[in-house]
């Protein structure tokens, strides 16, 4: 069944580029979908960003999914386990994540989201620092709701 996820996402990738208001060079981001379906994800995104800030491991477990490919700026690709350590990595805590120009895109059961992140790092020296990045992401509904299968954060353009 990990495919299957994993199947359904590629596909509804691959089927993107032969929408043309998607494939139009230089156009913002469009949302697709139902208002329904927009809250669901935005209210999953928001479960994963407090788990993140009260460094909640029960709560990323339910955030992401099982077969997550989480990417980052210096080139790790982590799975789920990796992912939950390195954001509860002991020494640092996050105090807040910001998100903003979300869009959504929601294609049945995947829902593509883009946004630019800020996320307010801590550590326990008393140093503190502000990470700006923007993201791809791809969340999938499945029998624990929605959850997030793929990441790909990114340094935004100068």
């Amino acid at each position: 069944m990990k495919s299957g996820y994993l199947g359904a996402a590629l596909l509804a990738a691959a089927s993107l580029t032969a929408v043309p208001a998607f494939a139009q060079e230089g156009a913002p981001v469009q949302e697709q979908g139902t208002a329904a379906t927009r809250a669901a994800v935005i209210a999953a995104i928001d479960a994963y960003r407090a788990a993140v800030v009260k460094g909640d491991r029960a709560g990323l477990e339910a955030a992401f999914h099982p077969d997550i490919s989480y990417g980052h700026t210096d080139g790790a690709v982590l799975s789920k386990v990796a992912q939950i350590d390195r954001t509860l990595a002991p020494g640092k805590r996050f105090t807040a994540v910001d998100i903003a120009d979300t869009k959504v895109r929601s294609y049945g059961n995947v829902a593509y989201v883009t946004a630019s992140w800020t996320f307010h790092l801590s550590k326990d020296d008393g140093s503190t620092s502000t990470a700006r990045l923007s993201g791809l992401d791809v969340w999938t509904k499945g029998p624990r709701g929605w959850q997030l299968i793929a990441r790909q954060l990114t340094r935004p353009a100068q």
